[in-house]
């Protein structure tokens, strides 16, 4: 069977880049070995979210005792698991249908490449049809990752368990919880197994959580205190010395002198791509030295008209990157290499005790990158929502350059912080940059008027400077 372009895994990048290409007018293949939608429908964003969701409203509505709430609630873990099976499943049982209705063709098959453009589909246990070859002018490769092993502390799927087995197999609260990882997938699924009850230990190896370089260190600062606050233990600069697993628990001993037990240990210590079976040395794939899949700025690979994206290649492996990466090759496969990946375009978002989001670059980064790098900042207690609301916890900082005004990025940490950051990525991309968030006309209270309120005095003081303002944002006009 013959298409203008074949793509391989299901997940958030497999399936906006099925989208994206059936809209340009293509024929399209979608092949999924595994359940609809990947990591993230099945083990990731969509569960976990479903899962956070109860968690705050928890913290939410206890925090407002006293404010005209009456009567404190707790979590039932039990059926918060079943909630959240039954949220996936709906999302599940309807993928193929809205694929369909846009003409993309889903294959239930593990694919193979046979080069010369042209992919083995071997069958899945439930798909009756036989064995085929798909032919296409194109191929995109969003085969997506698991999760990585710890040498010093492997998973078994019952005691030790990794992000995978958490949202596919927990069916029980475990009493205690060691979490071996301070990025992400700790401090989400620490949160969230507190809320319900859980005592809840994390330990970081680096001297902070969520030690990534789009991340503030201010923010990781007011995570901390805030787990500190509510009970969460952290151990930072820590690493897992040695365990052993008795009757009554999973003994522990940290590389700083802490001991305990815990009845479940939860390895969160990053993913892997999963490259196995593609047969992308067949194909003249390149991998490199860590196994990922090499590839150009346009995410094209070694292989002429061969695409890669998402967690397979080289960049940050979140649902955010893969779709962003999704319609860059969509469209460079059907249209020509014309546009470029740039993740700084891309907001990451932390789902904890605290929200928190960033797009763009970070003071740091800003200043490694040659800008006079300055921050205009607001907090929450001074919102009218948030003082409405009682969730006065956070703060909002726009990163400009002092010189020219030029918006560079932010961090936005508080209720709502994903949702706030697209304002704050709109204007890093309009010609009006520092200027877009005060042209706007806000609802009040609302959240994003905060943006305005940090903005206001330094774009006000460049207005009067007599300097020649640059106003676009960093990433105007950038493709």
């Amino acid at each position: 069977m013959n298409f203008d372009l074949i793509v391989i895994g299901s997940g958030p990048g497999g399936y906006k880049a099925a989208l994206t290409a059936a809209h340009l007018g293509a024929k399209v293949a979608l092949v999924e070995k595994a359940l609809p939608g990947g990591t993230c429908l099945n083990q990731g964003c969509i569960p976990k979210k479903t899962l956070l969701h109860l968690a705050t409203l928890i913290e939410d509505v206890n925090n407002l005792q006293d404010r005209g709430l009456v009567g404190r609630v707790r979590g039932d873990f039990n059926t918060a698991i079943a909630h959240k099976n039954a949220v996936v499943a709906g999302i599940r049982d309807n993928f193929s249908i809205w694929l369909r209705r846009l003409g993309v063709q889903v294959f239930a098959a593990e694919a193979r490449l046979l080069g010369g453009q042209r992919v083995e589909l071997r069958s899945c246990p439930n798909d009756a049809t036989p064995a085929r070859v798909l032919q296409a002018g194109r191929i995109i490769l969003a085969a997506g990752s698991a999760p990585l092993q710890l040498a010093t502390c492997p998973t078994d799927g019952e005691r030790i368990l990794n992000s995978r087995d958490f949202m596919m197999n927990l069916s029980q609260l475990p009493e205690s919880v060691l979490c071996i990882g301070g990025g992400a997938v700790g401090v989400e699924l620490g949160f969230l197994l507190h809320q319900f009850g859980s005592r809840v230990c994390i330990v970081e190896q680096h001297s902070r959580l969520l030690d990534r370089p789009r991340i503030p260190e201010r923010a990781s600062a007011m995570l901390e205190r805030k787990f500190a606050r509510i009970g969460i233990e952290v151990h930072k600069n820590a690493s897992m010395a040695d365990y052993a697993v008795a009757h009554d628990g999973i003994k522990v001993n940290l590389s700083d002198g802490f001991s305990g037990t815990f009845e479940k240990i939860l390895v969160a210590v990053g993913r892997k791509p999963q490259i196995d079976g593609l047969g992308l040395r067949e194909a003249g794939v390149a991998v490199n030295a860590d196994g990922f899949v090499q590839v150009s700025e346009y995410l094209e690979t070694s292989a002429a008209g061969i695409y890669a994206i998402g967690d397979l290649k080289p960049g940050p492996m979140t649902a955010n990157a893969a779709l962003h990466d999704a319609k860059i090759a969509a469209g460079n496969a059907i249209n020509g290499n014309q546009m470029r990946a740039n993740y700084h375009k891309v907001p990451v978002v932390i789902d904890s005790a605290l929200e928190i989001a960033a797009v763009g670059l970070t003071e740091d980064l800003a200043e490694a990158a040659g800008f006079d790098a300055d921050v205009a900042m607001s907090s929450l207690g001074g919102s009218g929502k948030a003082r409405a609301r009682h969730d006065f916890e956070g703060f909002i900082e726009v990163v400009h350059d002092a010189e020219t005004g030029q918006l560079l990025g932010g961090c936005i940490v508080g209720p709502e912080a994903g949702e706030q950051i697209h304002m704050l990525a709109a204007a890093c991309q309009s010609a009006r940059g520092l200027w877009f968030l005060r042209d706007m006309s806000y609802s009040h209270p609302s959240w994003c008027e905060e943006l305005e309120a940090a903005v206001d005095p330094y774009a006000a003081e460049l207005g009067r400077s007599h300097k020649t303002i640059f106003t676009p944002g960093i990433f105007a006009g950038h493709r």
